[in-house]
């Protein structure tokens, strides 16, 4: 059995700058500061540690939980009115319905979802562009705040979804830090998008055929 870890966005669903711009805002409207937008450009790091670097910059007196509970439930009223005001603003990425489809019917594989956003907006983003995660092996930025760590856990929550051991572990994802988690964690990985340069490359997940034979899946 094959474990495949898709990312969230990016891989699936394609929404960056109307997605980092309802997180900013909720941010500026929680904690009654203006940004510096500029150096949130990219969700290089998950939702839970841009917080919290966030909050290193402008300490409050309130808890570190209680602030997360409340820019989380503030991003995704954002995501929400947005959603509803300019619905096709969240758009599935490239060949993402092939993609799971065909992988849920193999009995070689099975798919994990990794996120490093919280839980709640990324199945809202999920859901906006017709994927349904809700019976699916998840792991977000609600879980943990690193990236290596949401990939481990998807991989450890796969392994009781399925009761198997896996021969390999392949993560489909854009961008460095993305790369650089599966390294830490040993797991292989190819790059969707223009992000990264990699050996092992596809511009959507539409040519996901052509990886396959690689990793001795066909």
């Amino acid at each position: 059995m094959n474990l495949l870890l898709v990312d969230v966005d990016g891989a699936l669903v394609n929404a960056r700058e109307m997605d980092m711009m309802c997180f900013q805002q909720a941010v500026e409207a929680v904690l009654h500061i203006t940004l510096d937008k500029s150096r949130y450009q990219e969700r290089v790091v998950t939702d839970s540690a841009m917080l919290d670097e966030i909050l290193h910059q402008y300490p409050v007196l309130s808890s570190r939980s209680i602030v997360h509970r409340q820019v989380e439930q503030k991003y995704l009223e954002n995501l929400t009115a947005r959603l509803h005001a300019v619905p096709q603003e969240f758009v599935l990425s490239k060949g993402a319905r092939e993609f799971l489809e065909q992988m849920a019917v193999r009995d070689d594989t099975h798919v994990a979802i990794t996120s490093g956003g919280w839980a709640a907006v990324s199945r809202l983003k999920l859901k906006a562009a017709g994927i349904d995660a809700s019976k699916m092996t998840f792991a977000s930025s609600s879980d943990a705040a690193s990236r290596t760590e949401i990939m481990a856990l998807a991989a450890f929550r796969a392994k009781q979804d399925t009761g198997m051991t896996f021969k390999r572990r392949i993560v489909f994802a854009e961008g460095e830090w993305n790369q650089r988690a599966s390294q830490e964690l040993g797991y292989e990985f190819v790059a969707v998008g223009k992000k990264l340069s990699h050996h092992t490359y596809i511009p959507s997940l539409s040519f996901y055929q052509a990886v396959l034979p690689k990793f001795d899946i066909n």
